[in-house]
């Protein structure tokens, strides 16, 4: 029996529980995160630039609905979200066993205006086109800037979908539901779960905003280092820089002059650079076995 809405938790609810949830269903709303005065000060920042946004050109993305992007380097508040302790340790959960750092995918404004038709059903994980899948590749949390109504586009899912073993399987109408949130609420669903944005019959835009995240060794959606510049990324908080993907990914991915990429942002002119291993402590461990195993036959030869 499918869920006639996705379960509702609070920043206060256990990880465990809200696992429990993620696990069956592939979504949970995680209300009221964002206060009163974050969600104004979010208004201020992202209403302008959907102001000045022009309609999508394509199918998927919809002709009636609005992007913008690069919302780290846009938006103060979208910098608070994005590193928002609850829903990074959420991440961090379902992603991280399989990497040793999470990073952001995305970071991208959606608006759906009135007249807009439903989006196609898709899995967004399908962007890595991995024949064999033994993990989530991504998990978004989007994040209500407005309401999100049934009549208004409220993002559409089909639960229980990620654990579908036929992967071209089509859900009926009565397997979906539709995500109902109040500004601040953020709906956290896997890339394997099949969702889209809804119809918006209503008179007015449905605006929401995606953070998405994925495993540390992935190419992300969005290309955070031109998304978000050196000049920018440098100012911000270490934990934010770490997502973005400025910081090595063992072994040895996103090197910067054989360094931590966040040397980029010390003074040129004191830079001193040194390749080292970036290793794993289990690769660094074989690796010193092996020359002290080679060691031993040298001297014993």
């Amino acid at each position: 029996m499918q869920p006639v809405m996705i379960q509702r938790v609070q920043t206060s609810t256990s990880i465990d529980d809200v696992m429990g949830v993620i696990d069956r269903d592939g979504a949970v709303i995680v209300s009221k995160v964002l206060s009163e005065p974050e969600i104004e000060h979010l208004h201020r920042e992202v209403d302008k630039l959907f102001d000045v946004a022009g309609f999508c050109d394509g199918l998927f993305f919809g002709h009636t609905t609005k992007r913008v992007h690069s919302l780290i380097a846009k938006s103060a508040v979208c910098q608070k979200m994005a590193a928002n302790p609850f829903i990074v340790e959420i991440m961090n959960k379902i992603l991280g066993p399989y990497c040793e750092k999470i990073q952001i995918n995305l970071t991208e404004g959606i608006q759906i205006w009135p007249g807009a038709a439903p989006q196609i059903l898709h899995r967004d994980d399908t962007m890595f086109p991995a024949q064999v899948r033994t993990c989530e590749f991504m998990v978004n949390a989007m994040w209500a800037c407005s309401t999100f109504t049934s009549q208004n586009g409220g993002t559409v899912l089909a639960p229980g979908s990620h654990k579908w073993p036929d992967k071209e399987r089509r859900p009926t109408q009565n397997e979906m539901v539709q995500a109902e949130m109040e500004p601040g609420d953020a709906l956290v669903y896997l890339g394997s779960l099949i969702h889209g944005g809804g119809e918006n019959r209503s008179a007015h835009p449905r605006t929401g905003i995606i953070m998405g995240y994925c495993l540390g060794w992935l190419r992300q959606y969005e290309n955070q280092y031109l998304a978000v510049p050196p000049e920018i990324a440098k100012n911000l908080p270490s934990p934010l820089q770490d997502l973005l993907g400025y910081a090595i990914h063992r072994p040895n991915l996103g090197m910067y002059e054989g360094n931590e990429p966040k040397s980029i942002f010390a003074d040129a002119g004191n830079q001193h650079h040194v390749t080292r291993d970036w290793l794993t402590p289990e690769q660094n461990k074989r690796v010193q076995s092996h020359y002290e195993l080679s060691r031993t036959h040298e001297g014993s030869a």
